[in-house]
This record gives structure tokens, C-alpha cells and sequence, in this order.
């Protein structure tokens, strides 16, 4: 399969605030790619079961986590919103030597999944947790990852969730959220096809720059979005800096 043919990257605008095009330049390595992620993790894989082991080896391809690495800072102190089995805080110790990694999830399976990284505990740490109780205290990280969470969030709740996760969050801290672009019909199409047949669950996609007038209005500095096609499904990642 060719990389090239599935991970089409388009820029929305290359229109980035300069605070946020500085750490833009940050290079996450030379072989950093769907197929080099899913390299690292098919020996973690191997020691989960079902499902979470499918769906933790082969997300490189479906979601491109090399975009959200490489925004986030070397040595970072890392938050995962809905981080699943662990895939993404695992890649960022790896690959970007985070200083901690953490996360939550609402499914007991995944966190149970997450237990076959071969990681310090300390600094690798996955709970779970009930959606009632989210998002978490987030003081102390300096960035905060939400891939492909706010599509679950049903559409009354999508605004309130993102302002109480802001308001968790240390001054100058960095929000990366990467989901699927409501925009693009057929892309969001079938990811609606994916979650109603692995999670059983009608999401709801929403427009980039819909997200990203909600996070400028509590006062964040927020990057145009970047649109990036895997398969047939569209994503978007927007950086937005807390007030």
C-alpha cells in the first residue's frame, strides 16, 4: 500500500498564529508514518485480545496519529482524552520522550488492553473513568490530546465539554484535537458506517472551523485546521493555546 495514496495531506490555510508556528517546525523523526507507528505497537498488540488488538496494530492507518505527534513538544507532559488502549501516550514516550503520559477512557476493555505496553508505570498511567466525571483535573500537563473523542459526545454537550476542558487546563497549555471533518461528506460517511459497526454508536461530526470559533470565543490562540484524508475517512487537527 502506498502512504502516499492514503494519506493525502491538504492545509486548510497556512495561516498558523506565530506562537503556534514556532513548535510547528518540531519534527517528530524521518520515518515517522502510518506504517513505522504500526511497527511500534504490533508487539504490544500481540499481547492484548480481540478487537483491542486489532484496533490498537492497525490505527496508524485509520487515524493519523503522525499528525498529532508531531505537534506535540519533546518532553511534554502529556493528557490523552479518551485514549482507548493507550496507543497515542505509549508513541509519545517512544517517540517524543514525554516526560509523563497519561490518560483516561471510558471502556474497561481498553484500559485493560492498555496494560501490555511495557512501560514505567509513572510515567505511563491509564484509568478509567465514567463519562459523568470528565474531563479531569489538568493542571500540571502542558499538552492535552482529544483524537477522535468529540464525535462520541452528543451535539447539545460537544461546546460545553470543550469549555469545561479548557477551564481544567494550565494557562499556556496546548489543546490538540484531531477528529473527523463534518465538512466532508463521504469521509464522514463512512466514519459513521466504522462507529456503528466497532462501537454500535451514531456519532456526530462537526465543521473545523465550527470547533475552532467555539475554542476562539473562550479566548484561545487557535491554528487554522488541517485536513488530512486516511482511507476514506477525513480528518482535521486544529492547536488552540489556553488563555
Amino acid at each position: 500500500m502506498d502512504s502516499r495514496k492514503t494519506e493525502r495531506s491538504t492545509k486548510i490555510s497556512d495561516s498558523i498564529p506565530g506562537s503556534l508556528k514556532q513548535r510547528n517546525r518540531r519534527k517528530t523523526g524521518p520515518s515517522i508514518n502510518s506504517f513505522s507507528l504500526a511497527r511500534e505497537l504490533e508487539l504490544p498488540s500481540k499481547k492484548m485480545s480481540g478487537l483491542g488488538a486489532l484496533k490498537t496494530r492497525y490505527r496508524p492507518f485509520i487515524c493519523p496519529l503522525d499528525l498529532v505527534l508531531s505537534q506535540i513538544p519533546e518532553g511534554a507532559r502529556l493528557y490523552d482524552i479518551g485514549c482507548g488502549s493507550g496507543a497515542l501516550p505509549y508513541l509519545a514516550l517512544k517517540l517524543r520522550s514525554a516526560e509523563v503520559a497519561h490518560g483516561y477512557d471510558i471502556s474497561l476493555e481498553a484500559i485493560r488492553s492498555a496494560k501490555a505496553f511495557d512501560v514505567d508505570r509513572e510515567k505511563f498511567q491509564i484509568v478509567h473513568m465514567h463519562p459523568q466525571d470528565t474531563p479531569p483535573p489538568l493542571h500540571g500537563y502542558d499538552t492535552v490530546t482529544m483524537v477522535d473523542v468529540l464525535h462520541h459526545i452528543p451535539p447539545d454537550l460537544q461546546d460545553d465539554f470543550l469549555r469545561k476542558t479548557i477551564a481544567q487546563m494550565d494557562s499556556g497549555a496546548r489543546l490538540i484535537i484531531k477528529d473527523i471533518e463534518g465538512s466532508k461528506v463521504v469521509g464522514a460517511f463512512f466514519n459513521q458506517l466504522h462507529d456503528l459497526l466497532l462501537a454500535r454508536e451514531w456519532v456526530h461530526h462537526r465543521r473545523s472551523q465550527d470547533i475552532r470559533k467555539v475554542l476562539q470565543s473562550m479566548g484561545a490562540t487557535v491554528s487554522q485546521p488541517v485536513l488530512r484524508w486516511t482511507l476514506w475517512y477525513s480528518h482535521f487537527q486544529i492547536v488552540a493555546l489556553v488563555p
